[in-house]
């Protein structure tokens, strides 16, 4: 007995703590400068936010013990929320790279020829990737601590908040690793498992919030008439607003109808987001260590791949292909048409969505089901979930755009020809701006469609202007224009796709969570005219406010009376925000030209 128990403490001793791999990325890359600064950067960030929001509650007054400890509350959750929103970035930022890296370097082949079992590559390459993480999550524990001190935060609100952020942030490794595991292309596995995140949060996020059906009435309504949705222990904000006091749950005694399992998913749901993340975590992972000498992966037939290869036609006689028009920029025509990017499946699914989507909501709309404020509300949300899933599509498309000529050393050869660098980049600019507007065509039309269906009604029953679909669709495009603009910026500064599409993604988020963020807080505090002028300039509050104008007003009477207003601040607020955004691509894209010969001699030098 002391013998098997000897062993098994040796294997799980050699699966993680002394994990090779996890050795040595922990003495290795935790010593670098880069992953210093970022520890730096993180926690200077979150150490301003709480001093700024205490600092900004404090001046001026004297409050009372009471108002301290309100104040320090609100400190606590902008620091809780941001916590949680940086562990759903950075787990699979370092995560997904983990495999990905290994088989861009031509290592991974090495790697799976060593002694080292698939357990231990697996939990290795996990580990060492949540160290870092963790680690920054631990480390921003006394700045939380810091907010105990007027009182109005509890320790057990601390402990909760690390624990959603920590099982978020080891579930969206583990599932990164799935997906590495199971995907081809290292840009493709780190855009698809982002496009996965994103759709679950905000899906989940929004039906939780918006739609009451959800909401049980077992649980008290806030102060706002909100009450706690049955999907709150499946997400991490709806669960974290809970352990805020922001939701309240109801009390196990009203739960009598419900099974066991129910009742504490219901009455506790940051106990129970917690408890099923970190199973499932853990069933990803050990599915994760069956696929990784899986015979696709190193290029073997599969058993599938062996049958259904039987039925394949073959092809009799000379193949042959239909002759294309090209455009009059080849390279242009080449990132549009041809589809280097890969993704097909997944590009017409959201194409797809874009339209039906909408049409489901013009149909309620036809069978007077919905009142057109509630249709508003519900187009908007619409279109932003479907022009947040497209800027991600665009910046990653637009990421691998030349890093890929560089790991293929193509570059070279498209270096050799009479094109300038000013003609290669605007023609990958406009074809990936090409490339991307079908994905945001079904709004632009959804929009137009209400617009026609709602010509000579009277405001309070029009869902559209007229204006409106000129306004949206013009700034998505600037704004898809932007985001591919960044995505050749990191794709020309990177050597890998893995770096380029790490960092476009992570940039475009920060940039458009950050700026909308603000967004939302500035045009909700100028609601009316001010605020209408102030909504196209960050991209979700643009379509936000331009889609549901009457969310600026607090009645629909109000709304009544300063529509025409709104619609005229709204459109000079889009003219402004087009032309400066307009201006701020216009010099990414000349400082791009600038720098190119310089950039691509100095990564061939080194």
């Amino acid at each position: 007995m002391q013998a098997v128990a000897s062993k098994l403490w040796l294997w799980f001793y050699y699966l993680v703590p002394a994990n090779p791999i996890l050795v040595r990325v922990v003495q290795g890359a935790s010593k670098r400068p880069r992953h210093l600064w970022m520890r730096v950067a993180y926690l200077t960030g979150l150490l301003s936010l709480v001093l700024i929001s205490l600092f900004l509650a404090l001046s001026g007054k004297n409050a009372s013990l009471a108002e301290l400890a309100k104040d320090a509350s609100q400190t606590f959750t902008h620091a809780a929320i941001g916590q949680l929103a940086l562990m759903c970035f950075l787990a699979p930022a370092f995560t997904a790279s983990a495999i990905t890296q290994e088989r861009d370097a031509q290592t991974f082949n090495i790697l799976l020829s060593t002694p080292l079992s698939s357990a231990q590559i697996v939990f290795g390459s996990l580990m060492s990737r949540l160290y870092f993480v963790l680690v920054l999550l631990v480390a921003g524990l006394p700045i939380f601590l810091m907010t105990m001190v007027y009182g109005g935060v509890t320790s057990g609100q601390i402990i909760e908040s690390f624990l959603l952020a920590g099982s978020t942030a080891i579930l969206t490794g583990a599932l990164a690793i799935f997906v590495a595991m199971l995907g081809v292309g290292s840009g493709r596995t780190i855009f698809s498992f982002y496009l996965v995140i994103a759709l679950y949060l905000i899906f989940i996020y929004l039906t939780a919030t918006w739609w009451d059906g959800t909401w049980m009435e077992m649980s008290t309504a806030n102060l706002s008439g909100e009450r706690m949705s049955w999907l709150t222990a499946l997400h991490p904000f709806l669960a974290l607003d809970v352990a805020l006091n922001r939701i309240y749950a109801p009390p196990v005694s009203r739960l009598g109808e419900y099974s066991s399992l129910a009742q504490f998913a219901l009455a506790y749901p940051s106990v129970a987001y917690v408890t099923w993340t970190l199973l499932l975590a853990f069933l990803l992972t050990v599915a994760s260590v069956g696929l990784v000498r899986r015979g696709a992966k190193t290029g073997e037939p599969t058993f599938f791949g062996s049958v259904t290869a039987r039925f394949r036609k073959n092809p009799v006689g000379e193949r042959t292909r239909t002759p294309r028009t090209v455009w009059k920029n080849p390279v242009a025509w080449r990132e549009a048409k041809t589809h280097a990017a890969g993704g097909m499946p997944l590009r017409w699914a959201l194409i797809t969505g874009g339209f039906t989507g909408p049409l489901i909501l013009f149909y309620y709309h036809l069978q007077g089901g919905l009142t057109p404020g509630e249709i508003q509300k519900w187009l908007a949300a619409v279109i932003i979930i479907q022009f947040a899933l497209a800027l991600l599509m665009a910046a990653n498309t637009a990421a691998t755009s030349i890093t890929k000529e560089k790991e293929s050393l193509s570059m070279e050869l498209l270096l050799t020809t009479p094109l300038t660098s000013r003609y290669i980049l605007w023609g990958k600019l406009r074809g990936l701006v090409s490339f991307t507007l079908p994905l945001i065509l079904g709004p632009v039309a959804a929009l137009l469609l209400f617009a026609l269906h709602g010509l000579g009604s009277e405001d309070a029953v029009r869902v559209a202007w007229a204006e409106t679909v000129l306004e949206v669709g013009v700034l998505l495009v600037i704004y898809t224009a932007l985001a591919c603009v960044i995505g050749l910026w990191r794709s020309l500064n990177s050597k890998t796709n893995v770096a380029a599409t790490m960092h476009s993604l992570g940039l475009l988020i920060l940039l458009c969570g950050g700026a909308s963020l603000i967004g939302f807080a500035v045009a909700k505090e100028g609601s009316g005219e001010f605020g209408a002028f102030l909504a196209p300039f960050t991209p979700f509050t643009a379509i936000r406010y331009h889609v549901h104008p009457r969310a600026l007003f607090d009645t629909a009477a109000e709304f009544a009376q300063g529509a025409v207003r709104v619609r005229m601040a709204g459109l000079i607020g889009s003219i402004v925000a087009a032309l400066l955004y307009t201006f701020v691509v216009w010099r990414l894209y000349a400082g791009l030209v600038r720098n190119f010969d310089m950039t691509l001699r100095k990564q061939t030098a080194n």
